[in-house]
C-alpha cells in the first residue's frame, strides 16, 4: 500500500468515542482505498457510510443527513480545521513521500543563487517531509525557516490553498521560498502573497513560479475589468461548513449597495457554471474557495472575482492581494 492511514490510532478514537456507524469522507486521491479503510472498521465491528460526494479539504464538512445515519465522520487526507459538525468529526492525516529530491538536489547550485535564506512550505501531506528537505538544505549553506501559521494551520510550514500565514509570517526573513509538494495553486498563493519568488516542483523539473504567478495576475486583473461595467453582482455563498462566508458577504453586499449598485446572496452547495448560468446578474463574488475564481474562472461565462478583488472596483485598491479565509469571514 502506498500511503500510511494510522488505522491503529483511529480505531483508538474511536472506541474512545463509542460509536457504531463511521462516515467516511475521501479526497478524490484516496476514494481508491475506500473499500480497504471500510473493511479495515467493519473487522472492529463498524458500520460504514461513505461519502461519494466530491471533497474539498478540511473545510468540507458533509451537511447533507450524516448527522442522522451516522455516529461520526472521518475525514481523511487533511489536517484539522475549527469547523462546525453536529456529530464528532475526526481528521486523519495521510503522508505522502516528496517525490522531487533528486530534483532538488540536481538545482541545488542553481537556486544558492537566488540567495541563502530560504522558507520552506508545504501541504499537510508533505509537512512531515519539510525536516529532511531543511536538514539537506542546511548540509548545503543554507539558512532554512519554517514558518508558524495561524489558528486554521496545524503544522509549521503548511499551506491551504485559503491560508499562506507561514508563509507570510517569515516573508521579511528569507530572500525565497521553495515549495515541498506537488500542484500549482499552493505555491502561487505564496508568491502573489508575499512578492517572493517561489520554485516548485513537477516530474520534468524545478521551476520558478514567477511566469505563472505573472499569467494569472493578468487574467484576473482582465476579470476585475470585465466586471468594472457591471450593474448587478451575484454574491455567491458556499454552504460548506468551512467556506460559508455569510458575515464577509452581507458586508460586501451593503458596500456595493452604498455605491449604488444591485446585489443579492446566493447560497450554493455545489458552486458549478451551469448553476450559475440561469441567473442575470453581470459579475460573481465568490465568497467560498478561493481556488473557484481564480482555477476555474475560464469555466464560466460571467466573470468571477474574490473578495479582494471586488474592493479594487469598490475602493480604487491598486495592489492586488490574494483571497485567504480567516474566522472572521463566517
Amino acid at each position: 500500500m502506498k500511503y500510511e492511514f494510522r488505522m491503529g490510532n483511529l480505531l483508538v478514537k474511536l472506541e474512545e468515542l463509542k460509536v457504531k456507524r463511521v462516515g467516511l469522507v475521501l479526497p478524490e486521491g484516496l476514494k481508491v482505498y475506500a473499500d480497504y479503510i471500510s473493511d479495515e472498521l467493519k473487522k472492529n465491528g463498524y458500520e460504514v457510510i461513505i461519502s461519494g460526494n466530491f471533497n474539498y479539504g478540511a473545510c468540507d464538512v458533509p451537511d447533507y443527513n450524516f448527522d442522522e445515519i451516522c455516529d461520526c465522520l472521518v475525514n481523511f487526507g487533511h489536517a484539522p480545521l475549527p469547523v462546525e459538525s453536529e456529530i464528532p468529526l475526526l481528521f486523519v492525516e495521510v503522508d505522502f513521500i516528496f517525490p522531487y529530491m533528486k530534483i532538488l538536489e540536481k538545482n541545488i547550485e542553481a537556486l544558492k543563487k537566488e540567495g541563502k535564506r530560504v522558507g520552506l512550505i508545504a501541504t499537510v501531506n508533505y509537512v512531515k517531509e519539510l525536516d529532511k528537505v531543511k536538514k539537506y538544505l542546511e548540509d548545503e549553506g543554507f539558512e532554512v525557516f519554517i514558518g508558524k501559521g495561524d489558528n486554521r494551520l496545524k503544522f509549521p510550514g503548511q499551506v491551504l490553498g485559503c491560508d499562506f500565514s507561514s508563509a507570510s509570517n517569515i516573508s521579511d526573513k528569507v530572500d525565497f521560498y521553495i515549495f515541498v509538494g506537488e500542484g500549482r495553486f499552493h505555491p502561487l498563493g505564496v508568491a502573489i502573497s508575499t512578492e517572493k519568488n517561489v520554485f516548485a516542483f513537477d516530474s520534468d523539473g524545478i521551476y520558478s513560479m514567477n511566469d505563472y504567478k505573472d499569467k494569472i495576475l493578468k487574467e484576473r486583473f482582465g476579470a476585475i475589468f470585465r466586471s468594472k461595467d457591471s450593474k448587478k453582482f451575484g454574491i455567491v455563498v458556499s454552504t460548506k461548513r468551512g467556506q460559508k462566508r455569510l458575515s464577509l458577504a452581507n458586508i460586501i453586499k451593503d458596500k456595493l449597495e452604498e455605491s449604488g449598485f444591485k446585489s443579492d446572496i446566493i447560497l450554493m452547495d455545489e458552486i458549478m457554471p451551469d448553476k450559475l448560468y440561469g441567473f442575470d446578474y453581470d459579475s460573481f463574488i465568490i465568497c467560498a474557495c478561493p481556488r473557484i475564481a481564480v482555477d476555474d474562472s475560464k469555466r464560466y461565462k460571467k466573470p468571477l472575482l474574490t473578495p479582494k478583488e471586488i474592493e479594487i472596483i469598490l475602493d480604487g485598491k491598486e495592489d492586488y492581494e490574494m483571497d485567504q479565509i480567516s474566522q472572521n469571514d463566517f
